[in-house]
C-alpha cells in the first residue's frame, strides 16, 4: 500500500496515525464491473482530495494463496523425497538382513527350498544332486533373481509346509534299507532311467523322492502288496499316503518266520540270493535297477523281496494238484492252509538244509572223522560262517607251518 506523503507520517512515527489526520482521511470503494477496488485517499492542507490506493483486493488475495500454494508444493515434494530414500535405506538394510538370514541356514534348509522352488515352477521331476555345499550358493541365487526376494521367500516357505513331507514321516526309512526298498518295489516307476548301486545311494534317491516330491508321490496311483492285514486309507492330504504304506508295511512284513536266514553268514546269503534270483523263481524285486554292493545289502534285498509276497493263506494244494473242491469225496480238512509267502520261505528254508547238510560231508568220503569232532567241527564252521572243506583245510594249513616252523 503507498501512504500519502504529509508530515504527520513522516515525523518517523509509523506506528500510528495521528488523531488529527484521521479527521481528514477517509477510505472509499468503488465498483467497476464486478472488481471492487479500494481507494485510501486525504486531503491537502487546501483541502484537495488526494487518492492514495487503488489496488484490487481480489489479486492480492491470489499472489498470496500462489504463495501458499508454491510453500505447500515445495515441502510435500521435500517430505515425498525424504520419505523415498528413508524406504530405500531401509529396503536396503532389509535386504542386507535377509541375505545374511540366508546365509546362517544349514544345508537341508537350503535343500529343501531349493527343491520347493523346483516344484513351485512345475519341475516335478528335477531331483537334482548337487555336490554338498553346493545348495545355499543355489537358493541365494534364485532370490537374487527375484524382483521382491523376501515376499518370494515367504511363498515359498508356504509351499514347503504345504507340500513337502515332514521329516517325522520319513524317519522309519533313515538308515533303514529294507524299508526304502520297499518303497522303491511300490514306485518303481521312477527308476525307468535309473540304475541304484548300493544301499546308501538307494536311501538318499528315495527320501528326496518323497520329501521333495511329494505332489508326485501322492497322486501316483501304487500297486501294495495283496496283504491279509490291510489298514483304512489315511485321507491326510499330505502325510496320508505314506502313512497308510507305513502302516499297511509294518502289519505285513516278514517276522519270526525268516529268522532262520542269518545276515552275518555270507555263504548262506549268497546262496538265498541266488535262489531267490533264479529264473524258475524270479522273486527278488528290483533286478537292474537295484545292484547289491555289499553282503548286507543282499540281506537286505533278500528281506524286501519276501516282504512283498502276500501273507494271505490258501489251500495251496487245491492250485499245485488240481483238486476239485467240489468233489464231495475230498477231505478238505486234510488240506492244509499256507500263504504263498510262507510256501516260498518253507521250500527255500528246506533247500538250504539239504545243502548244508551236504556242506557237513564234503569231500570227507577219505577222511574218518570222530563223532564228537564232527560236533565241534559244525560248532566251528558255524561261528566262522563257512564250509567244513575250508575249516578242514585251514586246520592243515595251521598244523603244517606248526610242525614245519613256516611263517
Amino acid at each position: 500500500m503507498i501512504y500519502a506523503n504529509n508530515s504527520n507520517y513522516n515525523d518517523g512515527n509509523s506506528a500510528h496515525i495521528d488523531d488529527r489526520l484521521s479527521d481528514n482521511y477517509e477510505t472509499s470503494v468503488e465498483k467497476s464491473g464486478d472488481v471492487s477496488t479500494a481507494l485510501t485517499a486525504t486531503s491537502d492542507n487546501n483541502g484537495v482530495l488526494i487518492e492514495v490506493d487503488n489496488q484490487p483486493l481480489p489479486s492480492l488475495n491470489q499472489e498470496v494463496l500462489n504463495q501458499a500454494n508454491a510453500y505447500f508444493l515445495a515441502q510435500q515434494h521435500k517430505f515425498n523425497t525424504d520419505l523415498y530414500f528413508y524406504h530405500a535405506k531401509q529396503n536396503w538394510k532389509n535386504h542386507e538382513d535377509f541375505y545374511k538370514t540366508i546365509g546362517s541356514f544349514n544345508e537341508e534348509d537350503c535343500k529343501s527350498l531349493v527343491f520347493a522352488h523346483n516344484v513351485y515352477l512345475g519341475n516335478l521331476s528335477a531331483n537334482i544332486e548337487f555336490d554338498k555345499g553346493a545348495f545355499k550358493s543355489t537358493l541365494i541365487s534364485i532370490f537374487k533373481s527375484q524382483p521382491y526376494p523376501i515376499p518370494y521367500f515367504h511363498d515359498l516357505m508356504q509351499f514347503k509346509i504345504n507340500n513337502q513331507l515332514p521329516d517325522s514321516s520319513l524317519n522309519w526309512i533313515k538308515d533303514d534299507l529294507r524299508n526304502a526298498l520297499h518303497i522303491a518295489y511300490l514306485v518303481q516307476s521312477i527308476f525307468y532311467n535309473k540304475t541304484i548301486v548300493g544301499g546308501n545311494e538307494l536311501i538318499v534317491h528315495i527320501l528326496n523322492y518323497l520329501k521333495y516330491e511329494t505332489i508326485n508321490f501322492n497322486y501316483t496311483p501304487l500297486t501294495l502288496p495283496y496283504y491279509a492285514n490291510p489298514v483304512d486309507v489315511n485321507t491326510h492330504p499330505l502325510i496320508g499316503v505314506i502313512e497308510t504304506v507305513k502302516s499297511n508295511y509294518f502289519r505285513n512284513r516278514t517276522g519270526r518266520e525268516i529268522k532262520w536266514l542269518k545276515g552275518d553268514d555270507s555263504d548262506q546269503i549268497e546262496w538265498a540270493y541266488n535262489y531267490l534270483s533264479s529264473e524258475k523263481r524270479d522273486h527278488l524285486i528290483l533286478q537292474d535297477i537295484f545292484i547289491p554292493s555289499s553282503i548286507e545289502d543282499k540281506y537286505n534285498l533278500i528281506l524286501a523281496s519276501l516282504d512283498v509276497l502276500s501273507n494271505i493263506k490258501y489251500t495251496y494244494e487245491t492250485l499245485t494238484k488240481n483238486i476239485d473242491m467240489s468233489d464231495p469225496t475230498v477231505d478238505l480238512e486234510s488240506i492244509s492252509e499256507i500263504s504263498y509267502r510262507a510256501k516260498i520261505i518253507d521250500n527255500m528254508k528246506d533247500a538250504w538244509i539239504k545243502i548244508s547238510a551236504s556242506n557237513k560231508n564234503e569231500d570227507l568220503s577219505e577222511v574218518k572223522i570222530y563223532k564228537k569232532n564232527q560236533d565241534q567241527l559244525d560248532s566251528i564252521m558255524k561261528a566262522k560262517g563257512t564250509t567244513a572243506n575250508k575249516v578242514i583245510s585251514q586246520i592243515i594249513e595251521n598244523e603244517y607251518k606248526k610242525v614245519f616252523n613256516k611263517d
